[in-house]
């Protein structure tokens, strides 16, 4: 419990210090995307949407474990679907008039034009890496990030000219200099692919949602037999061994999965480099992993426990469960694993739908999407009252918490069509917030659309404050 909270803690307060937390969040948290007012705006958004997601599947977790306290639970299944639903903004990003995500400024304008932008320009809204790179960065929702780009064959078609852009290591953009990332990606001669740096670690998995897992297959063979070689690039790993990555990387792709979706119980499959491996979890039975005609990279079959597997997925149990997966590799490229999509957030044809928050950024420091502003009431039961433009409907709604030990503790929230009749949406009784200028988010259970919303705080401690109110839908 002690990790999520940890990581929930960064997910919904906004750091008083730069060194710590995530960037951009006082604003970010309600805009949906950090803004080009923080420096590489468009990694701190995308990386924290996938935080976000793992965060969500942790809180699903711990609340069906039945040690936690069922107010705690409850707690965490709100947490969960808020997280989950928050991660999806990662499309308010994304610029279609480009075909890229890019920044976009506080009113809400993508920061350049399309004649302006320049997919393969280091630095600006990107950290050690440019547009380019940041392409994919959907890992937990590959069928989505497919969607943006027109389905499987737009996305294949993406990675493809990603694959085929060579990196010239010209375009130093915001940095003064040519920095080692770009020389590597240069020396890479994979394209666009800056495999040296984390960012890229994952894009070449992401054509198992493009429907052609044989390029998955194809890409990674060549990294474990091309670029962990020694020569100039890492004497052995192509880039920063940071905490190991490089060498996990090496590992699950040469046993034939990857944590692709990180958080999420499963494993992208791809082909293994060796024609028998065996795996011992700690604290699990071993786990045999074993590929006929290994020399080549193209899966033609898979089994567990000598079951078929027609999907380019595998979950962490069903794995566990087997005991034993079996490749039957060839020399040319198979229509295995084409026929149905890898998991993901997404499950049809939609663009997904950010949160939206129902009430408009307005210069007041209730509703103006920003935790560093804060109000003070004179009565600790207080009632703030607002009116839509038109009717809506809202799933959540959200509270942070002011700057000081003053916060609800009780409360209802109530609707009405009319302004003058109203029905409860939501009633919270011994409720606190465990830290300063702290989001939480609360599930409304029978959501309808009203014109006329109002707080109305029954309890509270002294000193009350309240920085931010949303109502999402």
């Amino acid at each position: 419990m002690a990790t999520y909270d940890a990581g929930l803690r960064n997910a919904t307060v906004a750091p008083t210090e730069t060194e710590v937390g995530r960037k951009g969040v006082a604003t970010g948290f309600f805009a949906g995307y950090v803004s080009t007012d923080t420096e590489e705006s468009v990694s701190w958004a995308l990386e924290a949407y996938l935080n976000d997601f793992g965060l969500a599947l942790m809180a699903s977790q711990l609340a069906d474990d039945p040690t936690v306290s069922a107010d705690r639970r409850a707690q965490l299944r709100e947490e969960a679907e808020y997280l989950r639903r928050r991660s999806l903004n990662y499309v308010l990003l994304f610029d279609p008039e480009i075909n890229f995500f890019q920044g976009r400024r506080p009113d809400g304008r993508f920061a350049k034009t399309p004649d302006e932008f320049d997919p393969c320009e280091w630095g600006g809204d990107f950290t050690e890496t440019d547009g380019w790179n940041f392409a994919f960065h959907v890992a937990h929702d590959g069928r989505g990030l497919a969607n943006l780009y027109g389905g499987p064959r737009g996305l294949e078609a993406k990675l493809d000219e990603f694959f085929a852009t060579p990196e010239l290591a010209v375009k130093k953009g915001t940095y003064s200099i040519v920095i080692h990332e770009m020389l590597e990606a240069q020396a890479v001669r994979m394209g666009q692919f800056g495999f040296s740096n984390q960012p890229a670690h994952h894009i070449a998995w992401m054509y198992n949602y493009a429907g052609t897992p044989h390029k998955t297959q194809a890409i990674v063979r060549e990294v474990l037999q091309r670029l962990y070689v020694g020569e100039q690039i890492g004497q052995g790993y192509p880039g920063d061994e940071d905490n190991g990555e490089m060498s996990a990387w090496y590992l699950f792709a040469a046993l034939g999965i990857y944590p692709l979706r990180v958080g999420a119980p499963e494993y992208a499959i791809g082909s293994p480099l060796f024609s028998r491996t065996v795996v011992t979890p700690l604290g699990g039975a071993p786990i045999v992993i074993t590929a006929s005609r290994h020399e080549h990279p193209y899966v033609q079959e898979v089994r567990a426990d000598g079951k078929q597997l027609p999907t380019a997925s595998i979950t962490d149990a069903d794995l566990r469960a087997a005991g034993q997966l079996d490749f039957v590799l060839g020399p040319e490229p198979s229509d295995w694993g084409t026929l149905s999509s890898p998991p993901a957030l997404t499950v049809d044809d939609e663009v997904p739908a950010p949160l939206v928050d129902l009430v408009p950024r307005q210069d007041h420091p209730l509703f103006d999407d920003d935790s560093s502003t804060e109000t003070h009431f004179d009565t600790e039961t207080p009632t703030i009252t607002w009116s839509l433009s038109e009717p809506g409907t809202a799933a959540f709604y959200t509270l942070t918490s002011g700057s000081s030990e003053g916060d609800p503790t009780s409360w209802r929230l109530e609707a009405s069509t009319d302004g003058t009749t109203w029905s409860v949406l939501d009633d919270r009784a011994y409720q606190s917030f465990t830290w300063r200028r702290q989001t939480r988010p609360f599930t409304i259970a029978t959501p309808g659309a009203y014109a006329h919303y109002r707080l109305v705080i029954t309890a509270s401690t002294s000193d009350l404050s309240l920085s931010q109110i949303e109502l999402l839908t």
